[in-house]
């Protein structure tokens, strides 16, 4: 994160770096547990695609039957 000090004459000097408060290892750390949680969330959304897929697929063969017993 950057940011610009105001001199007493009104203009802006380069700008100052500041931290985020977390050292590096910290950062790789936490970036490491967020990437992990978003493999996790992946897996669900995978996890429920296949699910309504073969719910989808259950309902078809069943109006399928139920087209075919009726004839």
């Amino acid at each position: 994160m950057e940011y610009k000090k105001r001199s007493e004459d009104g203009s802006l000097s380069e700008p100052v770096k500041i931290g985020t408060g977390l050292k590096l290892d910290e950062q790789v750390a936490s970036l490491g547990e967020q990437l992990a949680q978003e493999k996790i969330n992946g897996i669900q959304k995978d996890l429920l695609i296949n699910s309504l897929g073969q719910t989808i697929t259950q309902l078809k063969f069943e109006v399928m039957s139920l087209k075919g017993g009726g004839a």
